[in-house]
């Protein structure tokens, strides 16, 4: 293992749609089994979420003042 790498056989990756620079999770089961799950991100729905708090931080302040 390098640079906390692990390789995942090319049919799990099939299975579970991994691409090059996909996030993954894992969890470790109490049977020593490890479970993996690709991590979905839309970016367009966080930039709209984070477009939205700054609205809200931004009302708060007009409102402090």
């Amino acid at each position: 293992m390098k640079g906390g790498r692990v390789t995942i056989p090319k049919k799990v990756r099939e299975k579970l749609n991994i691409k090059d620079d996909d996030f993954l999770t894992y969890l470790l089961t109490k049977n020593g089994f490890v479970k993996i799950k690709k991590l979905e991100f839309d970016l367009d729905r966080a930039i709209r979420q984070i477009q939205i708090e700054k609205l809200k931080r931004e009302k708060l302040l007009l409102r402090a003042n």
